[in-house]
């Protein structure tokens, strides 16, 4: 029976028809005329067991055909009795076969009995009834099937029969597997790449009566492997090209492809313990998506689609074990992973390809690109290939000059980015004339070897823009006077110092701002630049006015169409901007609830403002009011200063001294004619934090009034004060049952109510709160079986459960 198929995408060697050492891995190159993976990886494979090669010159000719005589000399080498080839030499069996045929001595071992007992045969080959074996004939899909299965220890006895003398064995080579990916006529000639794609089954294959592939009943073995974490690692004894898994490091004497790495399986070992090939795990699959945001129990990929991950989910980064809870504020924009799914459809883990700095494959766009060619598809030397703009399926249209390619040959993804950063050369090391890391706003760049003679170009102090790759790795660099940096992101603002996290990047930036920064620009969407050394230029960003609704469903505002990594953000007046998903969003979204819209290169649009459209831009919990500290005033009269002895006191002139004293009724209580405010009224919200405890936002500057002490919420600007207030409406007597915490959902009378992700839980009875969200939410509804729920708006205007109170 066949085994499961190897899945080792890798690259093809170099190989000769004579029986060949081992190759080291730089000995390995690949064929030029091969394009299909698993043709390569069967070469390569077969390349180890000494069963095949090239024509030379790098090249296999995988469509070109192969003699009944070459094919019996693979045939021999794969039985392992080419050592017999020297003493076969000197007979003749086969009178078309003369002692100077190169071939002679292989078509002579394979006459010989093979096997013992039922499973004796005469030979893997036989001639014709005139004693010729046609050496030179091309061999036929029929001729090559009956010789391999002859290998398996299959004869005329035990394969059945049919019309034709082949069809025994062509049905018993279908039933166990050797023809599998195979769809030649039986009397059709064999090419060179479907020879490779049958002695790499023959491997694979259980030989007659036995449990073991072939392989095995040859001396390999198999072993679980573990998941492949690097495919050019360095083995302890310093042997390089080695592959590391999370079993351990296996040495080998091939190359394998990028393309393994992440995946869990098996390892196929010749005797001495060096890996031939990966077997994958079976019934697994995977899936490599281009993440756009991030979330603590999901990851939003290029499309707009939201995927589910558990906080605990293994992931694999960087050659560590780690969680989703552990990395997901850490994943970038516009990174691969690979999510790997079991047999159940499950997601089992996710890995993400390591990126290394030195090896990086990066190129710059320095000319406007001419047409629908694209300047970076040499990156994939002639290959196939995804590419991704700024996280988002791109093609030739959409560069633009001065962009940046990366190639991830693991993935074939070439990921392209436009960030660039305009600012003054801060510092450099280790020399200007060697640069390796360069500083602009508060950060140090990695720079790439395509960048060094770009950098060493300029001094410290000059003003420049880089060139950065969707790693923030620089990849070349300009003068500030040919492209100016288009990095737009949030600003968070403390007294006087800034930081700025970019939009589609996550790129943070740090410098000093000038002192009335922070009420003007404090999260809010900015553009920055620099002009001095540690300081940043902060601009409020201006976008167009909506020429239509937002439809979600079509991802349109207008005639406009959204980006793929559009960033939404909601705000309510100019208060503080809260990022918001699709889903989080009413089918339709009206004109006068977009804020602005600012859009990319290809004039899709890349980030939206709304105003108040989610109800997320607030604080919820329960009212603090405070009007300020209110202060009496006393009746006063003046009083005259007494010396010690008790004489009126008198100034230089002779007029008697004073001083203004409070008056007193009879009962000793000072007499208060009014009152005064000190401060203005001031609004917060009471609420649970992380932990648990209580805690109150900000209190903001509020002129106006609401009931303190009542469930409600509160947005603010951004220098702190309040820019709106909402009451929250009670449902009262839910039932636990009534809510899917699967889907954050709670269904009251026929409705089905959205549960904030950062609800609020208080327990009334013992004054105590809850941590926020779903975990505060699963203790909540341990304490009792009515709870009430308060709502921000009706559901049908997407308003959601923000506050959850055991009565």
């Amino acid at each position: 029976m066949k085994l499961k198929r190897i899945f080792a995408l890798g690259l093809a060697l170099s190989l000769s028809l004579t029986v060949l050492p081992a190759a080291s891995a730089a000995q390995q190159t690949p064929f030029r005329d091969i394009s299909d993976p698993q043709l390569m990886e069967s070469v390569q494979f077969l390349r180890l067991m000494k069963v095949t090669d090239g024509v030379g010159d790098g090249l296999f000719n995988p469509s070109g055909t192969l003699s009944r005589a070459e094919f019996c000399a693979m045939a021999v080498r794969a039985l392992d009795r080419a050592d017999e080839v020297p003493t076969q030499e000197g007979r003749t069996i086969f009178k078309d076969v003369p002692s100077t045929y190169w071939a002679r001595g292989y078509i002579n071992v394979a006459t010989q009995s093979t096997g013992t007992g039922d499973n004796a045969t005469p030979g893997i080959i036989r001639g014709d009834a005139t004693g010729c074996f046609h050496p030179d004939d091309p061999i036929t899909f029929a001729e090559a099937v009956t010789i391999l299965i002859r290998v398996l220890g299959y004869n005329d006895s035990n394969v059945g029969f049919g019309m034709a003398w082949y069809d025994g064995y062509i049905s018993t080579a279908a039933s166990v597997g050797l023809t599998d990916d195979l769809y030649v006529g039986p009397t059709e000639t064999l090419t060179r790449a479907q020879a490779a794609t049958l002695f790499y089954n023959l491997y694979f294959t259980e030989p007659k009566d036995s449990k073991d592939s072939y392989l095995v009943s040859m001396g390999g073995k198999e072993e679980e492997g573990g998941i492949v974490l690097d495919v050019d690692a360095t083995a302890d004894d310093g042997t390089t090209g080695a592959v590391q898994t999370t079993k351990g490091t296996y040495k080998t004497d091939r190359v394998f492809d990028a393309a393994l790495e992440g995946f869990e399986g098996k390892a196929i070992l010749d005797s001495d313990g060096k890996l031939l090939a990966f077997q994958r795990k079976e019934g697994a699959s995977s899936r490599t998506v281009n993440i756009i945001s991030t979330q603590a129990t999901y990851l939003t990929i290029s499309g707009g689609d939201r995927l589910d991950v558990e906080p605990d989910t293994t992931v694999y980064r960087d050659g560590k074990t780690t969680t989703w809870r552990e990395v997901y504020t850490n994943v970038k924009s516009s990174t691969s992973v690979t999510l790997h799914y079991g047999a159940n459809g499950k997601l089992s883990y996710l890995f993400f390809p390591s990126t290394d700095p030195d090896s990086a494959t990066s190129m710059v766009a320095r000319t406007a690109p001419n047409g629908s060619a694209n300047p970076f598809a040499a990156l994939a030397n002639g290959g196939t290939y995804t590419m991704f703009k700024n996280g988002v399926a791109a093609d030739a249209s959409d560069i633009r000059q001065w962009d940046v390619a990366t190639w991830d040959a693991g993935t074939r993804v070439i990921q392209v980015s436009d960030l660039k950063l305009t600012g003054v050369y801060e510092s450099v090391t280790p020399s200007p004339q060697a640069p390796i890391t360069v500083k602009l706003m508060g950060q140090s760049f990695d720079v790439l070897a395509s960048a060094r003679s770009d950098l060493a170009a300029f001094k410290p102090g000059d003003k420049i823009t880089l060139l950065l790759t969707i790693e923030h790795q620089v990849a070349g660099v300009v003068s500030a006077d040919t492209v100016t940096g288009n990095a737009v992101g949030v600003a968070t603002v403390t007294d006087t110092t800034a930081t700025v996290k970019l939009l589609q990047s996550g790129l943070e930036v740090t410098g000093e701002v000038h002192s009335a920064a922070k009420d003007r620009y404090n999260n809010q969407l900015v553009t920055v630049t620099s002009s001095t050394s540690g300081h940043l230029s902060l601009a409020l960003v201006s976008g167009s006015t909506p020429r239509g609704n937002l439809d979600v469903a079509t991802r349109t505002v207008g005639d406009k169409v959204l980006s793929e990594n559009v960033v939404v953000y909601d705000r309510v007046e100019k208060g503080d901007m809260v990022a918001v998903s699709y889903d989080q969003l009413p089918a339709t979204v009206s004109r006068d609830k977009i804020a602005f819209t600012s859009t990319d290169s290809t004039g899709r649009i890349n980030c939206l403002v709304l105003n108040d459209v989610t109800g997320d831009a607030y604080q919820y919990g329960y009212f603090k009011y405070e009007s300020g500290k209110r202060i009496p005033e006393y009746k006063t009269e003046e009083k005259a200063v007494l010396d010690k002895d008790g004489k009126p006191l008198t100034d230089e002139d002779g007029n008697p001294v004073t001083e203004e004293v409070i008056v007193y009724d009879g009962n000793g209580n000072p007499i208060i004619i009014g009152y005064k405010t000190e401060g203005a009224p001031t609004l917060c919200v009471r609420q649970g934090s992380d932990k648990g405890a209580e805690t109150t936002t900000p209190a903001g500057t509020f002129l106006s009034t609401v009931r303190n002490k009542v469930p409600g919420g509160v947005a603010y600007t951004a220098d702190g004060k309040v820019a709106a207030t909402v009451y929250l409406t009670a449902i009262t007597g839910v039932a636990r049952a009534s809510f899917d915490m699967d889907d954050m959902t709670v269904t009251v009378a026929g409705v089905s109510w959205p549960v904030s992700d950062k609800v609020q839980c208080y327990n009334n009875s013992t004054k105590t709160w809850f941590a926020p969200g779903e975990t505060g939410l699963e203790a909540a509804r341990g304490y009792a079986d009515q709870l009430t729920v308060y709502y921000d708006r009706p559901a049908a205007q997407g308003g959601k459960i923000r506050l959850v109170v055991i009565p």
